[in-house]
């Protein structure tokens, strides 16, 4: 057996999680679990408690809150392939399989703060916030600077993550990513695009040991949008700018070139199909 007598709490409003954490400290949070049962079933992570989401209505759902589009932490990685937000909506199509899509949450993976998680570079092009929430109240931080290593993050012990607010910007955004299979594997490395105002923001995953961006590199994307720069030229910058991982499944040299094709993918794709709407 994975775990004796486990503790487990299956709270159904966000104040009761809050008490169900306070009276298990070091207890896990879970929601569709896609995260944490393979971590327990390969033996990488053990949890003496868990505190269970699956009933929390409060925390599902995608709504529009004047400029933001805000979804719930506990929405379903499936509730998001349709959002309104189309780097978003790739990034999150683009994930495992239905079934995966089905019970992984957004939620789950801003928490995860692994590298190539699928949706992070969408929200860190994107310039998303986020909402957590504590007993004493709910303070909204920037997904900017949220991550500090792979799997660490600035969420205190006595926080829930309990919404994603995601700007609508109405200019254009694309993910894409490269992996040994669409879908269920994790992203060897990837991209995403956020084009508005003339001007472009980019952000990466796997390019480093937390999801990457560069106001370089968007100065540089951004010339190239309006012609003043060349593929190349971004290529270069990207490569200065990330500092990705060598690993089985490629080496720093192959996701540094693979990362400026991205980039270049997108702005090229802002430059022929963006626009307002698009």
């Amino acid at each position: 057996m994975l775990l004796a007598a486990p503790r487990f709490a299956l709270p159904e409003t966000p104040e009761e999680a809050l008490a169900a954490l306070a009276e298990r400290p070091g207890a896990v949070v879970v929601a569709g679990g896609t995260e944490m049962m393979p971590d327990l079933l390969w033996g990488t992570r053990s949890a003496d408690a868990f505190v269970s989401l699956r009933r929390v209505a409060a925390l599902r759902g995608v709504t529009v809150d004047d400029d933001d589009l805000v979804m719930g932490a506990g929405t379903p990685v499936s509730g998001l392939t349709t959002a309104p937000d189309a780097g978003l909506a790739a990034a999150a199509t683009s994930l495992g399989t239905p079934l995966v899509r089905t019970e992984a949450t957004i939620g789950g993976n801003v928490v995860s703060a692994l590298p190539y998680r699928n949706l992070l570079p969408t929200l860190l092009a994107g310039g998303a916030r986020l909402e957590l929430t504590s007993a004493t109240g709910v303070r909204t931080v920037p997904f900017d600077g949220f991550i500090t290593a792979p799997g660490r993050t600035r969420l205190a012990e006595d926080e829930l993550l309990t919404a994603v607010r995601l700007p609508r910007h109405g200019g254009f955004a694309d993910y894409v990513k490269v992996g040994r299979r669409n879908a269920q594997f994790v992203a060897t490395v990837s991209a995403a695009v956020v084009s508005r105002d003339g001007g472009v923001r980019l952000a990466f995953g796997n390019a480093g040991p937390t999801p990457l961006r560069s106001d370089d590199v968007d100065a540089v994307a951004t010339a190239l949008l309006d012609g003043r720069a060349t593929p190349e030229d971004l290529r270069a910058a990207v490569a200065v700018a990330v500092d990705p991982p060598e690993d089985p499944v490629a080496s720093a040299d192959y996701r540094r070139h693979a990362l400026g094709v991205l980039a270049v993918r997108l702005v090229t794709r802002a430059r022929t199909d963006g626009g307002p709407g698009a």
